[in-house]
């Protein structure tokens, strides 16, 4: 003879109990930024950028995205160390972060994983 083990009553009132609850309480969890609320872009709908080239035509490109909400530039390249560091400043300014990475070789930039679109 084969007992059959189900499941009790109260298994599953506490189990049922634990899922609501993790239900109710998950649009607490994930930041509102994360869900594009507040004015903010969702992660899934920014373009990350890089520039490559940020001489005076380059710095206005780059100007040109740093003022899209849409749009975070991450990397920076230019031979020209005191460009490159200008330009990583420019974005560091606008993020509030010293995020942006400066290289010296496009290679480098374009290697990148995260990033969508160069300029």
């Amino acid at each position: 003879m084969s007992t059959k083990k189900g499941i009790s009553r109260r298994r599953f009132i506490k189990t049922a109990t634990g899922v609501t609850a993790g239900a109710i309480g998950f649009p607490y969890i994930v930041p509102s930024s994360a869900l594009g609320k507040a004015g903010l872009v969702a992660p899934s709908n920014r373009i990350v950028m890089g520039a490559i080239g940020v001489g005076s035509m380059g710095t206005g490109d780059m100007k040109g995205f740093l003022g899209k909400q849409e749009v975070q530039m991450v990397a920076v390249c230019d031979v020209d160390k005191s460009h490159r560091d200008r330009a990583k400043e420019l974005c560091d300014e606008r993020y509030g972060n010293n995020d942006c990475t400066a290289y010296p070789d496009y290679r480098e930039l374009i290697a990148r994983g995260d990033i969508d679109a160069v300029t």
